[in-house]
C-alpha cells in the first residue's frame, strides 16, 4: 500500500504530526518529504523559537530552504513549545556553526532546548552523527531534563543525516516495538527504501565504519599526490578519482571525523581518525602553496594578481565543515595575495585591468560553473587562470 493512503486511511484518521527541529537544508528536505505524503509537518527556526507549517502547496513551490527564506511568503508561525508539544515525531536537524569539541557544546546546548517541551509517548529521531557512545548521553541528558524514561515514555532513534555515498543507518532502543508509526515516517523520508532497524550501538558502529571507509581513500589519495612531482601528476591526471577529488569533497566529512574523534579517547582507531583530520585541515595550506608555486613558476607577482575563490557552501547545511575549511583557505590567501574574494556572481570574472585573475575552483560543480561562463565566449580578465582545488593541481589558462 502508498505510504500516504496507509498514513490517511479511514482505518487511521488521525494525521501524524512531525516537527523538523532546525532550519536546516537537511531539515527541509524531511520536512518536504514528509508534507508531500500528507502529514501535519512544521519546522522550528531555533534561532528564534518560532514554527512554521510547512504545507504542501510551499514544499512544492520552494525547491529549498534557502529559497524558502529568500522568498518570505505568509508563514503559519507558532511558538516552539506549542509545536512541540503536539509532535507525535521529531527529527532533530539544527544548523551546527561550530567545529569539534565546541560543536559537541553547541548540539548538547540545542538538544536542551528542544526536549524541554517534549510530551509523553513522542519519538526523537537525533540525525546528527555522534560517534561511538554518544547516543547514550543524548538519552541520559533527555531522562535528565524532562523525568521520562526512554522506551517507557518517549522513544528514541538514531538516522544521521549523510551524503548519498553513506545511505541512510537507523539505530533503535526498542527493537521488538513497532507501534509508533516509525516506519511510515521512514519510508516517507528514504522514498520508501526499507531501512533495516538495528539497536543504537550497531547503527553507531556500522556509521563510522562507512564514514571512514568513504573517506580513506580519498586521504590516502591527497597524500601520495603531496609528494609527486609534475611529470608524475601529468601522468595521474588521466585518472579520474584523481582528477575530481576537489577540496570540497574532502571538506564535508571533517565534521563527522571530529564527532568520532571525540567519542573515541585512545587506540589504534583514535590514531587512524586524528590522523585523517590533520590530514583535512592541511589541505587547504596544500592548496595554497601550489598556488604560490604556480605564480613563482610563471614569474607572477602576488601584488599583480587577483584571486577569486569559486565555491558554493550552502550556509544552511547542518555540518559547518565546509564553512570552515572555506574561511581558513581564504585567511591563507590573503597572507600572500591580499585581493581574495569569492565568486558570488560572474561580474566578478570581468577584471580588465593588468592584473591576473586567478580562479579557483573548489568542487567539481563550481568548476563546471567557471567553465561554462568562459566557454560561452565571455571574457575572463586580460589574463586568467583557472585552478581546480584538487591534489594534482589541474591548470588551465
Amino acid at each position: 500500500m502508498h505510504v500516504k493512503a496507509l498514513l490517511l486511511s479511514p482505518h487511521n484518521p488521525i494525521r501524524l504530526k512531525v516537527v523538523v527541529y532546525g532550519l536546516s537544508s537537511e531539515g527541509y528536505n524531511i520536512a518536504k518529504s514528509l508534507s508531500l505524503k500528507g502529514l501535519d509537518v512544521s519546522m522550528v527556526d531555533e534561532s528564534k523559537g518560532m514554527a512554521i507549517s510547512i504545507r504542501a502547496e510551499m514544499a512544492m513551490a520552494y525547491s529549498s530552504v534557502n529559497a524558502l527564506m529568500e522568498d518570505e511568503p505568509l508563514l503559519g508561525l507558532e511558538p516552539e513549545s506549542v509545536a512541540m508539544a503536539s509532535a507525535d515525531h521529531v527529527f532533530f536537524t539544527p544548523k551546527i556553526r561550530k567545529v569539534g569539541q565546541d560543536a559537541k557544546v553547541e548540539i548538547a546546548g540545542k538538544f536542551r532546548s528542544m526536549i524541554n517541551h517534549l510530551r509523553k509517548g513522542s519519538s526523537i529521531i537525533y540525525c546528527i552523527p555522534t560517534g561511538i557512545g554518544g547516543n547514550n548521553e543524548m538519552m541520559e541528558v533527555m531522562e535528565h531534563v524532562t523525568n521520562m524514561k526512554v522506551n517507557d515514555d518517549i522513544n528514541y532513534y538514531y538516522m544521521p543525516i549523510a551524503s548519498d555515498a553513506l545511505g541512510y543507518v537507523i539505530g533503535s532502543t526498542s527493537m521488538m516495538r513497532e507501534d509508533h508509526g516509525i516506519y511510515k515516517i521512514i519510508d516517507c523520508v528514504t522514498d520508501s527504501s526499507r531501512i533495516p532497524m538495528m539497536d543504537i550501538q550497531s547503527a553507531e558502529v556500522l556509521y563510522s565504519n562507512r564514514v571512514l571507509s568513504h573517506y580513506i581513500p580519498l586521504i590516502t589519495a591527497f597524500e601520495l599526490c603531496k609528494s609527486i612531482g609534475e611529470s608524475t601528476r601529468s601522468i595521474l591526471r588521466e585518472e579520474e578519482g584523481l582528477r575530481e577529488l576537489f577540496i570540497d569533497d574532502v571538506a564535508s566529512s571533517l565534521f563527522d571525523l571530529y564527532m568520532l574523534a571525540n567519542s573515541i579517547e585512545s587506540g589504534t582507531l583514535a590514531h587512524i581518525v586524528n590522523n585523517c583530520i590533520r590530514s583535512l585541515e592541511a589541505y587547504s595550506k596544500y592548496v595554497v602553496d601550489e598556488v604560490r608555486l604556480l605564480l613563482k613558476k610563471r614569474d607572477l607577482r602576488a601584488s599583480k594578481c587577483k584571486i577569486v575563490i569559486a565555491w558554493s557552501i550552502d550556509s544552511n547545511e547542518m555540518r559547518s565543515s565546509r564553512a570552515a575549511m572555506l574561511s581558513l583557505l581564504s585567511s591563507r590567501l590573503r597572507d600572500y595575495i591580499g585581493d581574495v574574494d569569492m565568486l558570488r556572481d560572474t561580474s566578478l570574472l570581468d577584471v580588465y585591468d593588468d592584473r591576473t585573475l586567478v580562479i579557483l575552483a573548489c568542487s567539481r560543480a563550481d568548476y563546471e560553473r567557471v567553465k561554462g561562463y568562459r566557454d560561452k565566449g565571455k571574457s575572463i580578465g586580460r589574463n586568467s587562470i583557472i585552478v581546480k582545488a584538487n591534489p594534482l593541481r589541474e591548470v588551465i589558462d
